[in-house]
């Protein structure tokens, strides 16, 4: 009934959204059901509320007398709940995957911070000592969800799916929430926070980067759940360092100053931006690029995984929104990857494996001279084999399948 509910909501947004006349068509994307069918995927979540958050500044900037109400705005509303929102949403749906039940709390509370809560020191840290990489993983699904949401937008603008100014505050204040997590780490940030006298009262992780090191170089130690900076070791600091200093590669991106791309020809324009997050045997950095030539839009990466000192390569490619016909259009998307052998923070052995991944939209248009333009039945799936891919729930191996729709505005 929630799930109802949600999409209730943003189909009003959707049909609210009309109003705003513009002359491009923009497409808004949501997925009704996705793999494992819970109440949400990080990618389910992730997309549903882009597409919202990009129709309400459509909106917002339209009836806003003065550009700087809009801008403040949408700056309070993401300070206060919509960043909280999706990185408690990341964490939140690791553990629904599993199976299980959690509480997400994306309010600011009595000590500064937003919380998962509701589960027991028991299920977490025999969730630790059974299945270290996906406890791991639940450290950091926030910064992965984070991160996840900012290169989706370096991909909307880099083919030009959107004005800039419908989506510029979600991408900076992001840019600047994972710095946050990333950059305080480098000068031993004390996350002070008070443990809750009822364990399910307690936030999951606590302070993710500080928790995820912790476990990573200590896995069989006393559990608890909130890890301050001076109970790191000499050469967990280090490795807080290491992700600080990485993190600042996120910068890296001409559309941090509105630029989505450099011409090479009338017909060829190419955008490429770095990134950075955390992945549950250690990191990993991003090398992206975005080409179109002609109507073509090819996406390319190149990544470097490493644990705690040995690096694995992987890349992947993928052609967005390909007109197979006037109706049907299609995003595929192609992963390779070489891992450390179970994940492991310490091997140097590696395991390769990929994925494989396609969304497919038909097209309904509307002929008359009305503001909506369209919708599609999308349908998408994907396989992939032992390994971590960003904003994919599963570490091992996984054949999925979604619907939804997309609008056309």
């Amino acid at each position: 009934m929630m799930k109802r509910y949600f999409l209730i909501v943003v189909f009003v947004i959707a049909g609210l959204s009309v109003s705003a006349q513009q002359d491009s068509v923009l497409r808004y994307s949501f997925i009704i059901q996705d793999s494992p069918s819970v109440l949400f995927t990080m990618r389910q979540f992730n997309q549903n509320y882009l597409s919202g958050y990009r129709l309400f500044a459509r909106e917002l900037n339209h009836v806003a007398k003065d550009e700087h109400i809009s801008d403040l705005v949408q700056l309070g509303l993401q300070v206060l709940f919509l960043a909280p929102l999706t990185h408690e949403e990341g964490h939140r749906s690791v553990l629904t995957a599993l199976n299980i039940g959690s509480v997400s709390q994306p309010y600011f509370n009595s000590q500064g911070t937003a919380y998962v809560k509701g589960v027991t020191d028991q299920t977490l840290q025999n969730l630790r000592d059974n299945d270290l990489p996906t406890f791991i993983r639940l450290h950091g699904a926030g910064l992965e969800s984070d991160y996840l949401i900012t290169k989706k937008l370096e991909e909307t603008g880099s083919f030009g799916f959107d004005q800039f100014t419908d989506y510029k505050w979600e991408y900076w204040s992001r840019k600047l929430s994972i710095l946050q997590y990333y950059v305080f780490g480098i000068a031993g940030y004390e996350a002070d926070y008070k443990e809750e006298a009822n364990e399910l009262d307690r936030d999951i992780v606590g302070f993710d980067t500080y928790g995820a090191v912790r476990h990573l170089f200590r896995p069989h130690m006393e559990y608890y759940r909130y890890t301050s900076y001076d109970q790191l070791t000499l050469d967990e600091k280090n490795f807080v360092n290491r992700m600080g200093y990485r993190s600042l590669l996120n910068l890296i991106n001409p559309l941090i100053l509105g630029k989505n791309g450099f011409l090479l020809s009338d017909n060829i324009k190419l955008n490429a931006g770095m990134g950075y997050t955390m992945a549950p045997f250690g990191d990993f950095i991003d090398e992206n690029f975005w080409l179109t030539i002609k109507n073509l839009n090819v996406e390319l990466y190149l990544r470097q995984f490493q644990n705690r000192t040995n690096w694995f390569n992987g890349f992947g490619a993928a052609l967005i929104n390909f007109p197979v016909t006037s109706r049907l259009y299609a995003d595929i998307y192609g992963h390779f990857w070489q891992q450390p052998a179970g994940l492991d923070f310490n091997t140097s052995d590696h395991l390769n494996g990929g994925a494989v991944d396609m969304n497919l939209r038909y097209f309904f248009y509307n002929r008359r001279n009305v503001f909506l333009k369209g919708f599609s039945l999308d349908l998408g799936g994907i396989y992939k084999t032992q390994g971590f891919l960003p904003g994919e729930l599963f570490l091992g191996k996984h054949a999925g399948f979604r619907i939804g729709t997309s609008v056309l505005l």
